[in-house]
């Protein structure tokens, strides 16, 4: 199989069932099926944990909306970085969609008659690949978007407050 996520699947069943080195003689590996299960299920986890943080990120993006309306009662120069922070959450929610995405592309490498399950497999195994990848960066962002929330909501109005006191 073309893929690494593919690969370290049947690198893991194979050790899994006894196998110590490569050579001379493995164990056999996952049959096609399995593979293809086990690849729908990685995607299955990627949409739900892609749809917890959608979620997540429409909490935070409702917090930041309530912290702008109030930055806009006090602190003019505030307002780019409060739009800053809700652009970052809403690249995060983006992200998120282009994970959970409904995409059946592999299909279209299947060839009826053909019974040759390899370049579904590794389609899969892209797609896979690929949709961990952009859950990363989501999440990545989110948790950018989150210091910079508790940065905007926190350290600048004590900032603010001491150096009022001073003056």
């Amino acid at each position: 199989m073309p893929t690494e996520i593919a690969s370290k699947y049947v690198q893991m069943f194979r050790v899994s069932a006894g196998a110590t080195t490569p050579l001379p003689d493995p164990p056999p590996g996952p049959t096609d099926m399995e593979k293809i299960n086990w690849l729908y299920n990685v995607l299955t986890i990627l949409d739900g944990k892609a749809g917890a943080l959608l979620a997540f990120d429409g909490l935070l993006l409702a917090a930041e909306a309530l912290m702008y309306d109030k930055i806009a009662e006090k602190a003019d120069w505030l307002h780019f970085p409060a739009l800053a922070l809700i652009g970052l959450t809403l690249l995060a929610a983006l992200l998120c969609l282009f994970v959970a995405q409904v995409s059946y592309a592999f299909l279209g490498k299947i060839d009826l008659g053909d019974y040759d399950n390899t370049a579904e497999i590794g389609k899969l195994g892209e797609i896979a690949g690929a949709r961990t990848h952009r859950l990363w960066w989501a999440w990545g962002f989110s948790v950018a978007a989150v210091i910079f929330f508790i940065f905007l909501v926190v350290v600048v109005p004590i900032a603010l407050w001491v150096l009022k006191g001073c003056l």
